[in-house]
């Protein structure tokens, strides 16, 4: 099987909007649709991961939702142990507020060799920063949490795992970083950040380089803005 994952369980707090970034509109179809439909091709079944908070906006058929608010790779990590996963499956992770089109996803299954693949650009400031690691892999750096970034690699939201191996590998960051009450402890806001599955474990995937991509994520109404106003950034 190969799974589609569309990470919608974030507060959003920066976006200060109710309705979540995965449904906004964007000439005429959301966000959520048009992912659905880039991915559709690649994946036989895709879900939403969202939020107990947040789920009545969304009428998908295929939900996961939980009480959400401890990170990212939580939220993987749940929808993971929900799913049954078995060996030899396959799955992509997409962050709701990005945008993506059919052509990233033929790319990265041919690039696919060993954990997963990280589609990524080249920046002058990353936000966020993947840097290969000598011996395979790669660490992440993260600018929002006063980590020094250089010139580098930033990912494009969207990361494609052999998910039983990722599944494993979360378990592993989960069961290190989870203190005797059940809370995360981590000098990354006490959360479980996807990214950092990759720091504190020896998953390996391999970086991706995407030349002349439109990245389409925002995190304000006003990046959204900004963005909209691009009229090239969807041909349609």
């Amino acid at each position: 099987m190969v799974y589609g994952l569309i990470i919608c369980a974030g507060k959003q707090s920066r976006f200060k909007s109710q309705t979540p970034k995965a449904l906004v509109t964007v000439k005429g179809k959301t966000l959520l649709q048009r992912n659905i439909e880039a991915m559709s091709k690649e994946c036989d079944k895709i879900y939403v991961v969202c939020s107990n908070q947040n789920q009545h906006y969304f009428d998908y058929k295929n939900k996961i939702f939980f009480e959400s608010g401890k990170g990212s790779g939580d939220a993987v990590w749940q929808a993971l142990e929900r799913l049954n996963i078995k060996k030899g499956d396959f799955c992509y992770v997409l962050w709701g507020d990005a945008l993506t089109t059919p052509e990233i996803y033929t790319q990265i299954k041919n690039a696919y060799k060993k954990d997963g693949v990280i589609p990524c650009v080249y920046e002058s400031n990353p936000y966020v920063q993947i840097i290969p690691k000598e011996n395979g892999g790669v660490s992440a750096k993260f600018s929002k949490f006063n980590e020094k970034t250089t010139a580098g690699y930033h990912d494009l939201s969207l990361f494609y795992f052999d998910a039983d191996v990722l599944l494993k590998k979360l378990r592993d960051f989960r069961n290190k970083i989870t203190d005797k009450n059940g809370n995360y402890c981590h000098k990354h806001g006490n959360e479980m950040e996807l990214l950092d599955v990759f720091n504190e474990t020896n998953i390996k995937p391999d970086i991706l380089e995407i030349k002349h991509y439109k990245d389409f994520s925002f995190n304000t109404v006003e990046q959204l803005k900004d963005l909209l106003e691009k009229q090239d950034v969807i041909e349609k």
